[in-house]
């Protein structure tokens, strides 16, 4: 009687991978994550869902709240203390809307700075009627800021927007 050589498990699972018909079944298979993004309500679904995750802080549930107190308090005693909230806990709004609000910030020359900075950003992708309105509210600020630091970000932002 002829012996055969014992083969090790890695042999054995070699032998196995290399049938053909291994082959066909997991070209033909498809993952749960592929079988699920062909329906489009559920491939709407996961992709908001993994926006949320790559947005962090921002994308919890908390954020739209502080956006909502930030434009409630718009012209009250506690405005600023919202503002202040927000950016300790997500940093300076991406938002226009937000943005323009803290244009209206006191004794926070350093956010109003940011805000108009964040603005000028965001400019390019708006239409003319935005982009003539931070026009007006930074030639405002540049002449009547009493901040020399304040005006002369004014003064940039103002020159560097397209008339």
């Amino acid at each position: 009687m002829e012996e055969r050589p014992k083969r090790n498990w890695r042999e054995i699972d070699r032998m196995r991978d290399g049938s053909s018909r291994g082959k066909r079944a997991k070209s033909e298979k498809k993952g749960a994550l592929e079988s699920a993004l062909e329906d489009p309500r559920l491939k709407k679904r996961y992709l908001r869902e993994a926006e949320r995750l790559f947005l962090g802080a921002k994308g919890r549930p908390e954020h739209a709240r502080d956006i909502r107190s930030i434009h409630e308090s718009y012209g009250t005693s506690g405005f600023g203390a919202a503002v202040k909230h927000y950016i300790e806990t997500y940093g300076m709004p991406n938002d226009w809307a937000t943005l323009m609000l803290l244009l209206d910030l006191k004794g926070d020359i350093p956010t109003v700075i940011s805000a108009i900075d964040a603005l000028v950003g965001l400019a390019d992708q708006k239409g003319p009627v935005e982009r003539k309105g931070l026009r007006s509210r930074i030639d405002i600020m540049r002449i009547t800021a009493k901040d020399p630091e304040l005006r002369d970000a004014a003064e940039d932002a103002y020159n560097s927007l397209n008339p």
